[in-house]
């Protein structure tokens, strides 16, 4: 009887795909952490409303929204590599028009956070969040036809992106974003294999 185990799901992966899925799970970690960290700072931190930061959690909510974009950012072109761009101009439209917002958005936080102010640089900041929104929809629609992800999941992801990012519609948003990030990094191993096994 061989011991030798049974080679895993990463180790049968082109080495291209293996590298794209550790960029993505990587990404869903720290947006994961970042989205708890953020739904907790927006129930329990006393921030400024407006004008100059007068409070610890005014640098702490701020500066934890960077990583919260960086992590949407390499997310989604890790993704389309994995679904091998089969999620089409909607897939691209989507990455791009997330990563114009994302940059928007990390310029308005580092302002904040160099001159200590709450400002949105006029609807820089607006702009920018609705711009990732519908950016990760665009993607998700790209995404439907490909399967790599399950339908519910991608709705999910575009409602929790919404609620529970840079836009905290709802306090607990974060909690769902996270929730729905963790779920995807748990699934994508075992879907991309299947995905993989479906182009054979």
């Amino acid at each position: 009887m061989s011991t030798l185990a049974a080679p895993t799901v990463t180790t049968r992966m082109p080495a291209g795909h293996r590298s794209a899925l550790r960029w993505a799970q990587a990404a869903l970690v720290i947006g994961a952490a970042g989205a708890v960290a953020l739904a907790a700072m927006v129930l329990l931190v006393t921030t400024t409303d407006d004008g100059k930061y007068q409070h610890t959690g005014d640098y702490f909510l701020t500066a934890n929204g960077i990583p919260c974009v960086l992590a949407l950012l390499v997310l989604l072109p890790a993704l389309r590599a994995l679904q091998q761009r089969r999620d089409g101009r909607l897939g691209q439209a989507g990455i791009v028009l997330a990563s114009l917002g994302g940059v928007a958005l990390i310029v308005v936080l580092v302002h904040g956070l160099a001159a200590g102010v709450e400002s949105s640089l006029g609807p820089t900041y607006v702009l920018g969040a609705v711009a990732t929104i519908v950016g990760v929809l665009l993607f998700a629609a790209g995404s439907w036809r490909v399967r790599l992800l399950p339908r519910w999941l991608l709705i999910l992801w575009v409602v929790a992106w919404t609620v529970g990012s840079m836009l905290p519609i709802l306090g607990p948003g974060g909690f769902l974003l996270a929730a729905v990030y963790l779920t995807m990094a748990a699934l994508l191993p075992g879907r991309l294999a299947a995905f993989e096994s479906r182009l054979l």
